[in-house]
C-alpha cells in the first residue's frame, strides 16, 4: 500500500512539474508574439494560460489586454470580445490584487459596458463608485470620472433611484474636488502627458457643469437650502458649501446667502467669511460694516497673492472714482504684500500718467511727472516678466510725453535736479540727464 502511495505521489509530482513546465514556454512564447503583435499566435496561448495556469504571472492579464482589445477592433460582434476583456479584468483584480489598482481597472470595465450597452445604467455605474470609494487615489481618467458623474445624473432625471437634487449637487462637487486635484498634481509634472490630462479635465469638467446647470438655479437652490437650513445652523461644512454654490450660482443678493455667511462667520469665522461679508455690506451701503470686515479680512489672509489682489483691485476702485491718493495707498499697500506685481506698478504708472495737467504750473513742469510714471513701469519690467512688453510699451509712451532733451536743455537744466510735485502725487522728480 505505500508502495502504491509512493508511486502515486511521484507520478502527480511528475505531472504537476510537466504542467509547470507547459505554462512557462507557453507564456514565454505568449509574450514574445504580443511583443510583435502577432495576435493571431498569441491568441490560442492566451486561451491556454487562463485555463491552465491563471495564477502562474499577472503579466498573463497585461499582455492579454492588448491581445483582446486588437481582436476588438477587429470584431463584427464587438459587445462578445468587450465581455471578453471584462472578465479578464476581472479576474487580473481577483488573482493579482497586488498588481492590479481597482481606481484605473473598473473604470474600464465601466467604460467597456457604457460603450458596448453591458448591463443597466446602475450596474454600469456601480463599477465606477466602486472604483471611487475603494479606490480614490487612483482613479484620475478625466473621461472616467466624467462617466461616474454622467450615469449617476442620467439616474436622477430618471427619477427612479430616489436621488435628490441635494445629492446630485454633493456628487457634483465631490467630483469636481477630485478634478481639481488632479489638476494640482498635474501642473507639477512637466511632460506631454500631463498636459493633455490636464487639458481633458478642463474639458469633462465643463460638460459636467453643463448637465447640472439647468438644476442649479436660483430659483431651485434658495428653496432647497431654505428648507434645511434650521437643521444645520451648527453644521458649519453643509452651510459652507450651500453658501459656495448659492455665491457660485449669483445668488448673493438673497437673504439666505446673508443668513449663511453671517453663521457661518460667527460658528467659524474665516478669511472667506469675512471676505464675503465685507463685499455683502459694500453692496448694501453698510460703509462702516464694510471698513470693518474688510480689515479683519486683510488681518486674517496669509496669502500674499491673494491679499495682493484685493488691494489692487480696492486700488482700481478708488482710482474709478477720482480717488488718487486713496488709489495709490491701497496700490503701495498692495505692493507690500505682494513685491513682484508689475500689474499693480503699472496701475501706479497709469495714475501718475494721468495727474498731468494737475502737477505743474507750466507745459514743463506738468509734464515732469511722465518721468514719475516712467518710472513706476520701469520697475514693472524688473519685478514681473509677464507685463514686461506692456510696461515697456507704456514706458516709451510716457518718456515720450515727458519733456525733451531740448525743452531740458531750454529750461536751462543740465539733468539731476529735482522737480516738486506739487499735486497730490506729492515729493519730487528728477530730471534726466543730458
Amino acid at each position: 500500500m505505500t508502495t502504491i502511495l509512493v508511486t502515486t505521489f511521484c507520478v502527480f509530482i511528475s505531472f504537476s512539474s510537466h504542467a509547470q513546465n507547459d505554462c512557462n514556454v507557453t507564456l514565454s512564447l505568449f509574450a514574445e508574439n504580443v511583443k510583435t503583435k502577432n495576435y493571431s499566435e498569441a491568441t490560442p496561448q492566451l486561451t491556454y494560460l487562463r485555463e491552465n495556469c491563471a495564477t502562474l504571472n499577472y503579466a498573463i492579464y497585461a499582455h492579454g489586454e492588448k491581445v483582446l482589445k486588437d481582436k476588438l477592433k477587429q470584431a463584427t460582434d464587438k459587445q462578445s470580445v468587450a465581455l471578453e476583456l471584462i472578465q479578464l479584468y476581472t479576474d487580473r483584480i481577483k488573482l493579482f490584487p497586488e498588481k492590479t489598482k481597482k481606481g484605473m481597472f473598473l473604470p474600464k470595465i465601466g467604460a467597456l459596458m457604457i460603450n458596448y450597452k453591458i448591463g443597466t445604467i446602475e450596474e454600469q455605474y456601480n463599477v465606477f463608485d466602486e472604483a471611487f470609494e475603494t479606490d480614490k487615489a487612483n482613479f484620475k481618467h478625466p473621461r472616467y470620472l466624467y462617466h461616474y458623474f454622467e450615469l449617476y445624473y442620467t439616474m436622477y432625471t430618471s427619477g427612479n433611484h430616489g436621488i435628490s437634487l441635494e445629492d446630485l449637487i454633493e456628487k457634483y462637487e465631490t467630483i469636481n474636488e477630485k478634478f481639481a486635484a488632479e489638476k494640482q498634481r498635474l501642473s507639477k509634472i512637466k511632460s506631454e502627458a500631463a498636459y493633455k490630462n490636464s487639458i481633458g479635465i478642463d474639458t469633462f469638467s465643463k460638460k459636467m457643469t453643463l448637465l447640472v446647470e439647468t438644476e442649479m438655479t436660483c430659483e431651485i437652490l434658495l428653496p432647497m437650502y431654505r428648507e434645511k437650513f434650521k437643521a444645520n445652523k451648527n453644521n458649519a461644512a453643509w452651510m459652507r458649501k450651500a453658501a459656495s454654490k448659492l455665491d457660485a450660482k449669483d445668488c448673493k443678493d438673497d437673504t439666505l446667502f446673508i443668513e449663511l455667511v453671517e453663521a457661518i462667520d460667527a460658528l467659524e469665522p474665516n478669511v472667506k467669511s469675512k471676505f464675503l461679508l465685507y463685499k455683502i455690506h459694500t453692496r448694501k451701503g453698510n460703509t462702516v460694516k464694510a471698513k470693518s470686515y474688510l480689515e479683519q479680512y486683510l488681518a486674517l489672509e496669509t496669502d500674499g497673492t491673494k491679499k495682493g489682489n484685493i488691494l489692487s483691485n480696492l486700488g482700481s476702485e478708488a482710482a474709478k472714482k477720482g480717488q488718487k491718493s486713496k488709489a495709490r495707498n491701497y496700490y503701495l499697500d498692495a505692493l507690500k504684500v505682494d513685491p513682484s506685481s508689475g500689474r499693480t506698478y503699472l496701475n501706479i504708472a497709469r495714475l501718475y500718467g494721468s495727474s498731468a495737467n494737475e502737477c505743474g504750473t507750466d507745459e514743463f513742469s506738468k509734464r515732469a511727472i511722465y518721468w514719475k510714471a516712467a518710472e513706476m513701469a520701469r520697475k514693472a519690467t524688473k519685478v514681473d516678466p509677464s507685463v514686461k512688453s506692456e510696461a515697456n510699451e507704456l514706458m516709451l509712451f510716457y518718456m515720450q510725453s515727458a519733456p525733451s532733451t531740448t525743452d531740458i536743455f531750454n529750461k536751462g537744466y543740465k539733468g539731476g535736479e529735482k522737480i516738486a510735485l506739487k499735486c497730490w502725487v506729492g515729493g519730487h522728480v528728477i530730471v534726466p540727464k543730458l
